[in-house]
């Protein structure tokens, strides 16, 4: 039987290292590159020579959250499944991560058998998704219906301006968030000017509270 290849992305080194046992401890898999923050996930996912079959992803990661590192894994790699594994159990970040490309959403607080069960459900082909969290928005959104109603300032926001509100929050200066995106300086500020218009936030604070709540940062 091929060994399946996993890259395993989560900044909490414990919780990382933990992951990365349990899945050597399965004969059929096996990790081959660890991440700890969105953007050195894409990194280790695009740099190896052989694509990974699978890709284990948090969603509130620093630098680059999990949901913008999943749709740049897919952009690249359209073949490589990506499972979401979060402590995050809204509809909305369900909603979110499979329209961003993830075939598979479990919650942190799975059980070993669970864990190992949906890998292996993800890499047969099939969609996965913890019990521990309504079915009907998975099935909802196979069929096409996408029923549940998003929040209007969040959908205003581009993926590019979602991207700076996370580092704004995250404590970066425009500069140093004009490094990590390849853009100006002044470009940056021009999208913390469109994000505060967009979304009716005034200061640092208020963005980073609103960063907080949608799961961009963490608390």
């Amino acid at each position: 039987m091929e060994t399946k290849r996993i890259v395993v992305a989560d900044d909490n080194t414990l919780l990382r290292e933990g992951l990365c046992l349990m899945i050597n401890a399965d004969d059929g898999l096996e990790v081959v590159a660890e991440a700890h923050d969105g953007l050195s996930a894409v990194e280790a996912v695009t740099g190896l020579a052989q694509p990974p079959d699978l890709v284990m992803m948090d969603l509130s990661m620093p630098r680059m959250d999990g949901v913008s590192a999943i749709k740049e894994i897919k952009r690249q790699l359209p073949d490589t499944c990506i499972m979401a594994l979060t402590i995050h159990d809204a509809d909305d970040f369900v909603l979110r991560c499979f329209e961003a490309g993830v075939s598979g959403y479990c919650l942190k607080d799975a059980t070993q058998e669970e864990l190992i069960k949906a890998v292996h459900v993800v890499l047969s082909g099939k969609p996965y998704i913890s019990p521990g969290v309504a079915g009907k928005v998975l099935e909802g959104y196979l069929e096409g219906k996408k029923t549940l109603k998003k929040e209007t300032r969040w959908e205003k926001l581009t993926q590019r301006e979602r991207e700076v509100l996370k580092l704004v929050a995250e404590g970066y200066t425009s500069k140093e968030i004009a490094e990590f995106l390849y853009i100006s300086p002044k470009t940056v500020e021009r999208h913390r000017s469109n994000i505060m218009n967009k979304l009716d936030l005034h200061n640092v604070s208020e963005l980073t509270s609103f960063a907080i709540d949608k799961g961009l940062v963490g608390q």
